[in-house]
């Protein structure tokens, strides 16, 4: 793919021609190779990270000629550590897209996510990878697999459906900051993906319609994927018509936008009809729920907190969803994914309530 470090419905007809000031010119993907290397050699997954042939120089993270990069426009908060994501869609196959907007990816696909951070806050050359985490889709199901990389970073080993915590010490700017790193085991994957094919969380058209960076390139992802084959539909779409989530990292679009967008992150995987916490709660999160939907404006329901208003419009203090966020204890929401407050998420979710007038 020609890149360097990576740590960090739709077919669109575009015209790229070589810029005049010599800057790269497109295809932002090279092709799809014919053959696959990632994974291609086996039928389980193998023990160490480097078996995998999925990435072309592992210590730096270069993919190999079949991972495709993707960001996402809201990611969950994971203790702000960094992740790297591609997709591996097998030769000749391709992603159909739902009306819904969420994608269906064809047998054999592979999801990987690796999780790291800087132990010297601010600086990037003390950024080191913790773990990646692969999804495989199987017989019909995403099958979940970890790998945890040694301190020197030069492999990661297979978990085998262990739940560990792992304490990683960061020097936040002279201040020793612990982070208690969970490694999830299948119960916890599940918790949050659900079984089958359907609960892939981040690729979906809303999460990926926005630029990325292809080694000098910056393209929209779904451009750029449409571009190399990877949809299987014929209609020609603009991507400035299609659904775009707001980027609470960001700070693109409205307060509003970029709350809703948090909470379809860090929230909705759970919180929604099919989701894991549905029969004790009936919050419905996703991005394109209606406000008036969500449940948000209601009373809570969880023991002790019964009768405290979810949202309480002009009133932070008082709003529950937002005293969650803030808890220190295992009350603490998310439940699952990190062990410290995200002061910037809380912030914006405090923002937005302080604007509200009503709650539908």
């Amino acid at each position: 793919m020609g890149c360097k470090r990576y740590w960090g419905c739709i077919v669109v007809v575009l015209s790229l021609g070589c810029g005049s000031d010599g800057a790269r010119s497109g295809p932002a993907l090279e092709a799809r190779p014919e053959t696959q290397t990632c994974l291609a050699d086996s039928s389980e997954m193998p023990r160490l990270l480097s078996e995998t042939a999925c990435f072309a120089d592992l210590q730096e993270l270069e993919p190999g000629p079949d991972l495709i990069p993707y960001e996402v426009n809201s990611a969950l908060w994971t203790d702000g550590a960094f992740k790297p994501r591609y997709m591996v869609v097998p030769p000749s196959q391709q992603i159909s897209i739902r009306n819904d907007g969420t994608w269906e990816f064809p047998e054999g696909s592979i999801l990987i996510k690796t999780f790291g951070f800087e132990f010297e806050v601010g600086d990037p050359a003390s950024r080191r990878a913790v773990e990646t985490r692969f999804m495989v889709l199987r017989a019909s199901e995403w099958e979940f697999t970890t790998y945890r990389w040694n301190d020197e970073g030069t492999d990661g080993e297979r978990l085998d459906d262990e739940l560990l915590t792992v304490t990683y010490t960061l020097d936040d700017h002279g201040e020793l900051r612990d982070i208690d790193y969970l490694f999830p085991d299948q119960d916890a994957c599940v918790t949050c993906h659900g079984a089958g094919v359907s609960r892939v969380l981040g690729p979906k058209t809303a999460q990926l319609n926005r630029d990325h960076d292809y080694d000098g390139l910056v393209e929209n992802q779904l451009v750029a994927m449409a571009e190399i084959g990877l949809f299987s539909t014929d209609t020609e779409i603009d991507p400035s018509a299609l659904p775009r989530m707001a980027n609470p990292q960001k700070l693109q679009g409205s307060l509003e936008h970029q709350a809703r967008a948090y909470f379809d992150a860090n929230c909705a995987h759970c919180h929604q009809p099919a989701g894991w916490a549905s029969e004790s709660s009936d919050l419905d999160l996703r991005y394109e729920t209606p406000l008036a939907s969500t449940r948000l404006c209601d009373p809570m329901q969880f023991p002790g907190w019964e009768g405290v208003p979810r949202t309480a419009p002009g009133d932070p203090a008082s709003s529950g969803v937002l005293q969650r966020f803030l808890l220190d204890d295992a009350l603490r929401m998310p439940s699952l994914g990190s062990s410290t407050v995200d002061l910037s998420g809380a912030q914006l979710i405090a923002d937005w309530i302080e604007q509200l007038e009503t709650c539908p």
